[in-house]
């Protein structure tokens, strides 16, 4: 069996990656370390926790001599992207990987790194993808958008129990946290709230590195592409269809989904105003946040074009009247540039505002005029059975168990 990888921890994105790269080549290995101690015997600890989060500040403050330059150049010199607190997963990366190496007390680039450097979708950032998981979870991800993280989990740990280090529920869900990120980054991959979901540029990827994928069955790659854009122009078509059906429906009607689609959510409480009375509110309900139950109004618009604020003000000066202290709007429409400026002001009523898509992902996450089905197969995987496999010298006895 082969040896377990050893998974790059507080994985970066590769942009932050490529500006360490770039940075460190030509300094001092000892520069770098003695930098990176000076900022971990600061580090703090959970009683008394030190604040990094603003470089222009600490920099100065914490550090001194070349270490306090090192930390400026990775500062300023990544455009204010990298901050310096963070050495560890972009050391890790770029060490593992040979992506930047050491001669004497010298790190260089080496030419995998400059192949890193210049092919941001290129065979080498495949590979590393390959070893580090993030192809595998694209894969998952593909399967199962969209998805909240907790959908990615078991396959995902599937992968780090049988090919890594990472066998307890912890480390696993941080790395595939930070690896989301990272393909968030690359836009492999996009989030809506707690929704994940792969693009097209991630799918593409996917496909033509598909056969690195650890345990993916030889010659299946492209019957699994063709698969997955089998399930994404079906559900693209669905949730056209269900869009068209929302923009035709009686306005009425749509307040009782909306009432609906409050309770599959958790409102309780939830109802749908008198037509003569209702003050421009449709849908007045209850939600629990931490040990409150706050009071919220929502209006309704079966609408294709942009609300524009008049709306909102409508319903933030009417929240005093059911007793509220936030509000919604939804639409199967948009809302203007003054609408969304307008709803979070300063000393206001906080009023949400949930458009088309967004209320399609809703209604998507909670299986209403949408659902997720599944088609199982099976595939040939030799990860398993490697135990069984003859050791690389012939001329060791086997034990029969005679």
């Amino acid at each position: 069996m082969t040896d377990l990888r050893s998974l790059t921890p507080h994985l970066p994105t590769y942009p932050v990656a490529r500006h360490f790269l770039r940075i460190m080549d030509g300094v001092a290995y000892s520069l770098y370390r003695n930098t990176f101690n000076m900022i971990m015997e600061q580090r703090g600890s959970p009683k008394d926790q030190v604040d990094w989060t603003k470089p222009d500040e600490w920099i100065s403050a914490r550090l001194t001599g070349e270490e306090q330059a090192l930390a400026w150049r990775l500062w300023n010199e990544s455009d204010l992207e990298f901050n310096p607190r963070y050495l560890r997963g972009p050391w890790y990366l770029t060490t593992k990987h040979n992506l930047l190496a050491q001669t004497g007390d010298i790190l260089h680039i080496t030419d995998r790194g400059e192949q890193f450097l210049s092919d941001q979708t290129g065979p080498i950032v495949a590979e590393i993808d390959a070893y580090e998981g993030l192809l595998t979870l694209l894969k998952v991800v593909a399967e199962r958008s969209p998805g909240k993280h907790s959908d990615f989990l078991p396959d995902y740990a599937v992968f780090c129990r049988t090919h890594t280090k990472y066998q307890s529920d912890t480390p696993i869900k941080h790395s595939q946290y930070e690896r989301l990120v990272n393909l968030i980054d690359r836009n492999h991959v996009v989030r809506s709230g707690q929704t994940y979901e792969v693009t097209d540029t991630g799918l593409a990827y996917l496909d033509k590195y598909a056969t690195l994928v650890p345990g993916g069955a030889e010659g299946s790659g492209s019957k699994q592409s063709d698969l997955r854009k089998l399930a994404k122009s079906m559900s693209d078509q669905a949730r056209s269809q269900l869009m068209d059906y929302l923009a035709t429906m009686d306005p009425f009607k749509f307040e009782a989904l909306i009432k609906f689609l409050l309770e599959e959510m958790g409102y309780t409480d939830v109802e749908v105003t008198a037509p003569s009375n209702d003050k421009g509110i449709d849908v007045v309900a209850n939600i629990q946040l931490g040990i409150s139950s706050v009071r919220e109004v929502v209006q309704a618009k079966r609408h294709k074009g942009n609300i524009n604020r008049t709306v909102l003000d409508q319903l933030r000066g009417s929240l005093h009247r059911f007793n509220a202290v936030r509000g919604t709007i939804i639409t199967t429409g948009g809302f203007s540039k003054g609408t969304l400026d307008a709803a979070f002001e300063r000393a206001a009523a906080p009023i949400t505002l949930i458009d088309g898509p967004k209320l399609l992902k809703l209604l998507e996450e909670n299986s209403i005029g949408l659902t997720k089905k599944s088609i199982e197969y099976v595939e040939f995987d030799n990860d398993k059975l490697a135990q069984f496999e003859p050791t690389e010298d012939p001329d060791t006895p086997v034990d029969t168990g005679v």
